[in-house]
Parts: C-alpha cells; sequence; structure tokens
C-alpha cells in the first residue's frame, strides 16, 4: 500500500509540474502573440501594450522588432513600412527628418512630398538605430513626374528634366537619351556603360548601333561590346571581320560568322566549327559542356576521348558516350557504361546506378563533381 501511495504522490506531483509549464508557455506565447496588426495595408506595424511596434512581417523572433514613438491614437498606416501620426512620418518604424508631413505620399511605389523625391540608401533593420533609418532627398527630382524605369536598368530612373542612376542626375543629353540593353545606354553625343555603381562614358560614336540582346551591342557593323561586371573585367571588345551571319545560343553566348563568343570572349579552342557548334548543358554561358560536329568541351577545352556521335550530358558534370562515363575531363571507370543512368533522387537515395547493381552519389566540387559510391548493405 505504500508503494502504492509513493506512486500516486509521484503522479500528483508530476501532474502539477506539467500544469505549471503549461500556464508557463500560454504566458510566454501571450507575451509575444498579444499584439494588434494596425492595418491590412501592412504586416508590419501592431499594437501592443499601449505603443506601436514595428515588427517586420509580425515575426519579432527573427527579424526583430522597434518600439516607435508613435502616438497612438492619430497613428495610421500609409503602406508597407510607411505610416504617419499627427506630427511625423515613419520609415522602418522611424520617424523622418527630411520630410513634409503633410504633402509626404507614396505615388507608387515611390516615396514624395509637394516638393522632393526620397530614395532610401542603407541597410533596412528593425534594430538599428533611426539615424540610419533615413529617407534622402534626391537632389533635383520633380515629384510630379519622376518615376523609375527598372525594368530596362536597374537603378535607373527620370523626372522630366533629367535622368538619374541610384538616385544621382546623369549627365547626359536629356532628348536623346536611349536605353540599348541592361548593359548600355546612349545619347547623340556618346555612349556609356551601365556598371553596378554608376553610368560612365565611352570613347565609342553612337552613329551605327546593333543591338543584339541584353547584352551585345555591335558598334558601326565591326565592333563587338560586352560588359563584364565582375572581377574588375569590364568592357570586353571583339574585332569583327564581318557581320553578316549572327546567332544567339543564350544570353551571354553567340556566334557571329566564324567566331564562337561565350560572355564577351572569343571561344579558345582555334578549330571549334562555329556552324555546328552548340551549348549542350546549362545556360548563359555557366555551362561545363559544349560541342561542335568534331569535339566535346568541357569548360571549353576539347575532350579527346569523347565521340561527338554519342555524347549525352547525364547531369552537370557527369556525361557518357558509347565508351565512357565522363566526370568532369577525366574518364570515370566501374560502372556498366551501356546501363549507366541518371535516376530520379526523389524516389531512391542515389543519383546514378547501372544494372550490375553500382549506385553513386552526385557531390559538386570547384569546377565540376565527384561521384560517391553507395556502399552495398
Amino acid at each position: 500500500m505504500a508503494i502504492h501511495h509513493q506512486g500516486a504522490n509521484h503522479i500528483e506531483e508530476s501532474m502539477k509540474n506539467i500544469f505549471k509549464m503549461g500556464i508557463l508557455s500560454t504566458c510566454i506565447g501571450l507575451f509575444f502573440s498579444c499584439k494588434e496588426q494596425v492595418s491590412p495595408l501592412s504586416e508590419d506595424y501592431y499594437k501592443k501594450n499601449g505603443a506601436i511596434y514595428f515588427i517586420p512581417g509580425g515575426n519579432g523572433f527573427e527579424r526583430g522588432s522597434r518600439k516607435t514613438e508613435a502616438d497612438i491614437n492619430s497613428f495610421s498606416v500609409i503602406k508597407g513600412v510607411y505610416a504617419r501620426d499627427k506630427d511625423k512620418i515613419y520609415f522602418m518604424g522611424c520617424p523622418q527628418q527630411f520630410v513634409d508631413v503633410k504633402t509626404f505620399r507614396l505615388k507608387g511605389k515611390i516615396p514624395v512630398d509637394q516638393s522632393h523625391v526620397f530614395d532610401f540608401v542603407g541597410f533596412p533593420s528593425a534594430t538599428g538605430a533611426c539615424s540610419k533609418q533615413q529617407l534622402t532627398v534626391i537632389t533635383g527630382a520633380d515629384p510630379e513626374t519622376y518615376t523609375t524605369l527598372y525594368d530596362s536598368v536597374a537603378s535607373l530612373s527620370k523626372d522630366k528634366s533629367h535622368y538619374f542612376y541610384k538616385a544621382q542626375p546623369l549627365a547626359v543629353d536629356y532628348t536623346s537619351f536611349k536605353i540599348l540593353n541592361k548593359n548600355f545606354v546612349k545619347d547623340k553625343n556618346r555612349l556609356y556603360v551601365v556598371t553596378q555603381k554608376s553610368i560612365n562614358p565611352l570613347s565609342y560614336t553612337t552613329d551605327k548601333i546593333n543591338v543584339l540582346n541584353s547584352e551585345y551591342l555591335i558598334i558601326d557593323g565591326k565592333t563587338l561590346l560586352y560588359y563584364e561586371p565582375y572581377q574588375n573585367i569590364g568592357v570586353l571588345e571583339t574585332t569583327l571581320p564581318s557581320a553578316n551571319k549572327i546567332k544567339l545560343l543564350d544570353k551571354k553566348s553567340i556566334i557571329i560568322d566564324q567566331f564562337v563568343i561565350i560572355q564577351g570572349k572569343r571561344f579558345p579552342f582555334a578549330d571549334v566549327d562555329a556552324e555546328s557548334f552548340k551549348i549542350l548543358e546549362g545556360i548563359g554561358g555557366n555551362s561545363f559542356w559544349s560541342g561542335d560536329k568534331n569535339h566535346i568541351f568541357y569548360n571549353e577545352q576539347p575532350l579527346a576521348e569523347a565521340d561527338p556521335k554519342t555524347f549525352e550530358v547525364l547531369k552537370r558534370a557527369v556525361a557518357k558516350d558509347a565508351r565512357h562515363i565522363f566526370v568532369g575531363d577525366k574518364i570515370f571507370e566501374g560502372p556498366d557504361v551501356k546501363s549507366f543512368r541518371v535516376v530520379d533522387k526523389s524516389k531512391t537515395n542515389h543519383d546514378f546506378e547501372d544494372d550490375l547493381g553500382h549506385k553513386y552519389w552526385y557531390r559538386p566540387k570547384e569546377g565540376g563533381a565527384e561521384l560517391i559510391p553507395v556502399e552495398k548493405k
């Protein structure tokens, strides 16, 4: 009986502890969830404990929160991260120093007041100092006619008198200014390249320009231009003997007469056959495999052992022909070549297999991949 009584006491004590933890969990949940969304126009502003809080997406755990200075009685949401009370405009929960409170509005997504267009330069944060969450004036921009041109060129905008890039006015001829593609623009005086920081003038004339696609231009029928923004490469120029036959493989890969050009550079293998050349895997110049009627290329280098007639890419850096399996530019020995195949990984726990029971995982590595054997159970 004593044992039974002791067990009952233990159960009773455990139930009390569970009950206490349930109450604690409920209290914690209520503490964090006891907030009221101010408006359906924004998931970022909430009433809590008699104050207005800026909580991005309502998720203070992941994104942080800011208790604002706003007057709760006159507070209203404009849209998204923008709000106001009787005295101030708020952006990311921070009162703004440079805006006219009475005339501030959003024109589409563009913040303006009666005299200015505003921009935000910095890192948006719900926890950083409000001195760093301030809208700044775009010098010289007209709030009535200002509009963005981001669909054509990122960070480009204009008003009735000026073009702006990254909120800075451009010294271009307004009337003749024209967007050519995402990398190049022009006016009657010169050609410009669009970099990640600014729009810079080039020394080319603009009398005859053939826009090939979003990446390439031909100047005066004889000079191909391409802009590479990474690794400080800049504008790449290719002199063309002629430009009669142009074939676009993808946005970064083109054939012009006998020249194969990928990411602004001529294909490094001199004997490539331009007429039959094709990208076999990947797009935008990011391709492991390519080929012509006589050769297979891995990272633009010929693979002598590969047979163009029977070659097929299986997955990224893994391919095969009638005689060999290739992982990058190396022959991979072991599996049965004829039955070696890629499989649906959602239905198996590996990437490749053959009819002899060999199974492999695919693991990417710099410049290619490797196949990891699955140990037989």
